[in-house]
């Protein structure tokens, strides 16, 4: 064997290590991108199970415990009429709804949600926006929340004027102001 057959020979070879390495690379990445998909749908599943729980347990205690269920439904039809500790029970209820819906927003916005499920909550939450106190406890109180939160807010109002809503209507034609410069504003007036 000559040098140069034994020089072909070393890149003939070498050209079978680059071919089976490049092989074997792309089966890694195969397998990386597999386990990235199954990890997602794990990490998916449980932002799921998280929302549902937190969505139980604001619920829970409304079907669970009827004077609970009885202020609200009192608060709900005259939140003005409320004594001083009952406006602080429907503060907090309402603070940790509007938060709960922040977060659901949050996590659709990350993919932690996927568009049909953050879709069926939207319009669960947009149900309650028919109750005229929410809206109103909200647009009081739009300063607590992100603006994502007021953002969506504002296009789920602008559905129910465009739907007939008395609330919402009255809200555009006031001029469907939402966030934190509007609460300024308002304050101002």
């Amino acid at each position: 064997m000559t040098l140069d057959i034994l020089g072909n020979l070393g890149e003939f070879i070498g050209a079978i290590g680059v071919v089976l390495s490049l092989l074997l690379v792309a089966r890694q990445l195969r397998l990386g991108h597999e386990q990235t998909r199954r990890n997602t749908r794990t990490v998916r599943a449980a932002a799921f199970n998280s929302m549902v729980e937190n969505s139980i347990r604001l619920l829970e205690h409304v079907f669970r415990d009827r004077e609970l269920a009885d202020f609200l439904a009192r608060a709900s039809e005259a939140p003005d009429q409320l004594a001083d500790g009952e406006r602080l029970r429907w503060d907090s209820y309402m603070t940790a709804i509007f938060r709960h819906a922040g977060n659901l927003i949050y996590q659709w916005e990350t993919g932690a949600m996927e568009d049909k499920m953050w879709e069926s909550y939207r319009r669960a939450f947009k149900d309650h926006l028919l109750d005229a106190a929410w809206v109103a406890w909200y647009l009081d109180h739009p300063h607590l929340f992100d603006q994502r939160l007021a953002d969506e807010m504002r296009s789920m109002l602008k559905e129910l004027a465009n739907e007939g809503v008395p609330h919402a209507v009255k809200w555009q034609e006031g001029g469907g102001r939402i966030g934190f410069q509007a609460s300024l504003s308002a304050g101002a007036q």
